[in-house]
Parts: C-alpha cells; sequence; structure tokens
C-alpha cells in the first residue's frame, strides 16, 4: 500500500478547522499556533490536490470538496480512536469510547435506558452522542464517525441491522380541534387542516405522505423539527401530527389530545453498525442491545432475530 502524503496531525488540524469554521479556535482546541494550524491545513491541501477551506473575513469555510471531505477525515480519526481504545482496554481491563448516533425519536424515547444500562456495567467508558436524521445516521456508521446509531428509518443495505422495537405512529390533535370531534376521518379531511411535521427529511413523515397521495402536496403543513416540538404545537391546537405513541399517551390520558379514528402506523426502530470488528466498547454496547447476536457475522432476519 503507497504510503500516504499527508500526515494524522494534517487531518486533525483539518478537522479541528472545519468543526470550528475559526483558524484560532481549532489552534486553541489543539494547543497549537495559529500559524502552525494553518501551514498543517495548507499542507493536507497540497497533499490531497484540492482547496478544502475558503476565508470569509476571520472565519474560514468548507468547500465543497471540503464538505466532502471532512466526513471521511472524522470516520479516519475515528478509527485511530478505536485502534487506542483497544489497546488501552487490553491494557487496562477498562476504558475506552462509544460514540452512538440516534435520530431525534430514538434519543427521546428508545435510547437512553440502554446508555444508563450500558453506564452502569461499564463506567469508565466514555459516551458521546449525535442526534440527527436517518439518512444521515447511515452516512456516519458507514464512514465510521458513528459506532453505531438506533434509526426510525429503512437501515442502509451496507450495514448490519437488528430490530431493537416496534414503533408506533398514532394521528393525534388537541381536543377541541375540527378533527378531533369527528367519528370518521378520510385522507381528504386530513388534508383541508394544517399538518404539523418533524420534516421531509425525517422517516415519520413517509407513511403519512403514503396515506394522503396527492393531498399531501395540496395540504398546509409546518415542519419543526424534534417530536417534541410538533407535541408542543399540537398541543397548543395549532394542527395535527403523527406522533410516537410513547410521547403522547398521557396527554391523551388527561383528555388534552384525542387520538384521530386513523389506524396507527406500526414501524420499526433498529439498531445498525459496520460488518467490521469494533473497539471493545461498541462490542460490548452492541452486544447489550441485541442480547448477544454478533454484528460482523451476524445475518439478521426479517423478524429480527440472529441467523448465523
Amino acid at each position: 500500500m503507497a504510503r500516504p502524503g499527508f500526515t494524522l496531525e494534517q487531518i486533525r488540524s483539518f478537522v479541528e478547522v472545519a468543526e470550528t469554521e475559526h483558524i484560532s479556535r481549532a489552534a486553541a482546541n489543539l494547543f497549537l499556533t495559529q500559524g502552525a494550524v494553518t501551514q498543517q491545513v495548507r499542507n493536507f491541501e497540497r497533499s490531497v490536490g484540492l482547496q478544502l477551506l475558503e476565508r470569509d473575513g476571520r472565519r474560514v469555510r468548507l468547500t465543497d470538496a471540503g464538505h466532502a471531505l471532512a466526513e471521511t477525515c472524522r470516520g479516519a480519526l475515528r478509527a485511530i480512536q478505536v485502534m487506542d481504545d483497544a489497546a488501552r482496554a487490553i491494557r487496562e481491563l477498562e476504558a475506552g469510547s462509544l460514540h452512538v448516533g440516534a435520530s431525534p425519536t430514538c434519543a427521546t424515547y428508545y435510547l437512553p435506558p440502554h446508555l444508563a444500562e450500558f453506564t452502569r456495567q461499564h463506567p469508565s467508558v466514555k459516551l458521546e452522542v449525535a442526534v440527527a436524521g436517518t439518512l444521515e445516521l447511515n452516512r456516519g456508521v458507514l464512514a465510521g464517525s458513528l459506532d453505531c446509531a438506533l434509526i426510525e428509518g429503512e437501515p442502509d443495505p451496507a450495514l448490519v441491522s437488528f430490530e431493537l422495537s416496534p414503533d408506533e405512529l398514532v394521528l393525534v390533535a388537541h381536543r377541541d380541534h375540527p378533527l378531533s370531534q369527528m367519528k370518521r376521518i378520510t385522507p381528504s379531511e386530513l388534508a383541508r387542516h394544517r399538518y404539523i411535521l418533524r420534516g421531509p427529511e425525517f422517516a415519520a413523515d413517509r407513511p403519512v405522505r403514503q396515506m394522503l397521495g396527492d393531498s399531501y402536496e395540496r395540504m398546509e403543513t409546518m415542519a419543526l423539527g424534534h417530536p417534541e416540538y410538533v407535541r408542543a404545537a399540537t398541543i397548543a391546537g395549532l394542527g395535527w401530527s403523527a406522533l410516537p405513541k410513547r410521547a403522547v399517551i398521557q396527554d391523551i390520558k388527561h383528555g388534552i389530545l384525542k387520538s384521530l379514528p386513523v389506524p396507527p402506523i406500526v414501524r420499526t426502530i433498529s439498531v445498525v453498525r459496520r460488518r467490521a470488528q469494533g473497539g471493545p466498547a461498541q462490542e460490548a454496547f452492541w452486544t447489550m442491545l441485541t442480547g448477544g447476536v454478533k454484528g460482523p457475522s451476524a445475518r439478521i432476519s426479517s423478524d429480527g432475530r440472529g441467523a448465523s
């Protein structure tokens, strides 16, 4: 294998500048001078033959090439961290880090109990959580910047996936909303009222699009991103929404929200990882989540059971 023309320090400097979009802040975080960081990044650009940064006053911003290369560089640094973690864990028997991704729904309702249990078992492992949409999480796991991720959408076919739990989406509205007074609701009736959603990039919106068909494009919508923001807007009476039953069960119980007479949407919460062997913390977390199904060698069947 040919020896690369760049160094690890050049990659580390570039990633820090990409994260902060500021030379002086990156230098402070790396305990280097601004001149040293600038030189490292310039040498890295020369090595890869691409312009990665543009100056914008006192700040810098990534070029298109910089954006494309930054994720791969994060993955390279993550791989080196995994190697260091593995060596430390072998020496000390307790150490390491775990970088987990989660969609907003998973981060709110599914991931915390698992992380709490993992922390009780392995208190010395450093935890990091990245919250994003399913597509971005799949990319992060593939690139190696995330060890694994809990997602509510479709796993990337290149990843190993395990079905962690079913998740029920219910259509809800405030008790005084016109839809809450109806005993039977058609898609055309739903389309006459404002739909509060997280955003088209989130998996929860896809089944609603399919249910409404052509009516979806003519409907008034309001995108708020996080499911708790959507819940708050629905409670305020701004429209109807499709939310995890876990998020609104108490609101329904207390009569604040009403479940609309539409069949619930059942989807799957999955955990995904790369096929390659990971660090000790990643393997321990995966084993805890899956009950011992081995990620790199398992074939996950459609019902979520491991098959050798």
